[in-house]
């Protein structure tokens, strides 16, 4: 073997070396990054050559840089991500509901049985101006708690709502990402590395699309990823991808999503999205927001209703002597759809409180009003079954609105606990596997160097060899 090839094996021995070095100040470098996994040199013999007939080795080579990489583990860890972002969307909004139907805040059930109570106090003095008052007042307050909700829950609806149009649109960010990922890689993967880093993020990137929606996805032989929606409509396909969209419903007034295909055709594909964090906020949107405003709607109509029908048949302390007709005014006013939205004191009564009515008689003689029967059975309604299919009382429905929306909460807060709990444990298996330790990366960093430094000394022995020549020359 010539001095050259000793030249050259200390020259592979160095470069293999520090990019081994290098590698491993890049997993030290990235201990904290989220998403990276621990790489590592392979290295490979130089192929050998024969010196007189003898095969000779030449040294070393890096022949790939590998990733640490669990695809089972990853591929869990995307589908817990799906449940996680999922139940956080509950947990996050079952809370906020909590908050606008809590009676400490809105005080609804007080506020009910106070404008029942009034009309119980009108009953002991018909002709009261006073109680009268009361009677508004209470009215008035019942009205605006009971309009505050739906105005609280309506604006969640409207937030879930624009959120959505939000996740769709980064939805299209990582999709687009992914597909420049597949392109890098492709182009990586001709060369004599592996493109790692974007195989890190495009890992991430799929997790985190995961955790928006229901997904399937596997990678050819040239390591792109084709990644399609549960119901088969395709996100991505090697360097390309596929937009969704929002569409209006004329119905609700809220966002469909919609699949866009090549030719800009759109594919209403709502119904498709089963889980993650877009079906968490359809689902609320939709399901369990419209189920409290429907509960709110019947309980101001059953009050509306029940309220206004004996009403109507009292008399007021304007009635027309010279009538014996029931005054038919309304003490609510008269709506038939958006109880909740829109419920509030007549316009008659808001006038004039005398065109309240406590009577539920008029003296024959007079012609006047007389006695409280009026008065006495709409106080009466709180205690009658006159919601839910005439099972409840209005207090009973109200606190069952309150219970169910108090287990909703926990039962949200104890599905989230339990899926960060089983997230926790894939992300530590995967750190058993691809994670960086600092401890072992120090201990390459010193083995590498050391290979260094005894590959620089071949250069020095080399020169010595090559000057003992020019001297016995």
């Amino acid at each position: 073997m010539s001095i050259s090839s000793i030249l050259n094996i200390a020259k592979n021995a160095l470069s293999a070396n520090q990019m081994a070095i290098q590698v491993t100040s890049h997993n030290i470098s990235n201990v904290n990054t989220d998403g990276y996994t621990r790489q590592a040199p392979v290295f490979e013999e130089e192929s050998a050559s024969f010196v007189g007939g003898i095969l000779i080795g030449n040294g070393v080579k890096v022949d790939s840089v590998i990733r640490y990489y669990d695809r089972y583990i990853d591929r869990q860890l995307a589908g817990k991500n799906n449940e996680l972002q999922e139940q956080t969307i509950y947990s996050q909004y079952f809370e906020r509901i909590e908050g606008i139907l809590n009676e400490d805040s809105t005080r609804l059930t007080a506020s009910i049985t106070e404008f029942f109570n009034s009309w119980q106090e009108l009953s002991t003095d018909p002709e009261s101006i006073a109680a009268r008052e009361g009677i508004l007042a209470a009215a008035t307050n019942m009205s605006r708690s009971i309009n505050n909700i739906y105005n609280g829950l309506k604006n969640i609806q409207i937030e879930l709502n624009n959120k959505l149009k939000q996740e769709i649109d980064n939805i299209n960010t990582i999709t687009s990402a992914i597909a420049d990922l597949n392109k890098m890689i492709y182009e990586g993967s001709t060369s004599t590395s592996e493109a790692n880093d974007y195989l890190n993020k495009r890992t991430e990137y799929i997790k985190e699309l995961s955790g928006k929606l229901d997904i399937t996805y596997f990678e050819d032989g040239f390591g792109r990823v084709t990644i399609l929606t549960s119901k088969g409509k395709p996100l991505v396909d090697g360097g390309q991808s596929w937009q969704l969209t929002v569409t209006d419903n004329e119905t609700t007034g809220f966002y469909n999503v919609g699949w866009k295909d090549a030719s800009g055709n759109i594919t209403d594909i709502t119904s498709n999205i089963t889980s993650g964090m877009v079906h968490g906020l359809i689902e609320m949107r939709d399901g369990q927001i419209n189920d409290f405003i429907s509960d709110m709607d019947e309980l101001a109509r059953a009050i509306i209703e029940e309220v206004n029908t004996v009403h109507k048949s009292g008399y007021t302390l304007n009635h027309d002597t010279s009538s014996t007709d029931p005054d038919n005014i309304a003490f609510f006013k008269e709506i038939t759809g958006n109880y909740s939205k829109d419920m509030a004191v007549s316009d008659e009564v808001r006038a004039d409180i005398k065109n309240i009515a406590a009577a539920s008689k008029i003296d024959t003689t007079t012609g006047k009003p007389i006695g409280n029967g009026a008065a006495l059975e709409i106080a009466s309604l709180i205690d009658q079954k006159i919601l839910d299919g005439d099972r409840s009382t209005i207090v009973d429905f109200t606190s069952s609105i309150t219970n169910r929306i108090g287990q909703f909460t926990k039962s949200a807060k104890n599905f989230l606990e339990y899926s960060e709990d089983t997230m926790q444990i894939i992300e530590r298996q995967r750190e058993g596997v691809s994670g960086v330790s600092l401890d072992e990366e120090m201990a390459n960093l010193i083995k590498f160097q050391y290979a260094f430094q005894a590959a620089s000394r071949l250069f020095a022995v080399a020169d010595e060899l090559f000057q003992s020549i020019l001297e016995a020359v």
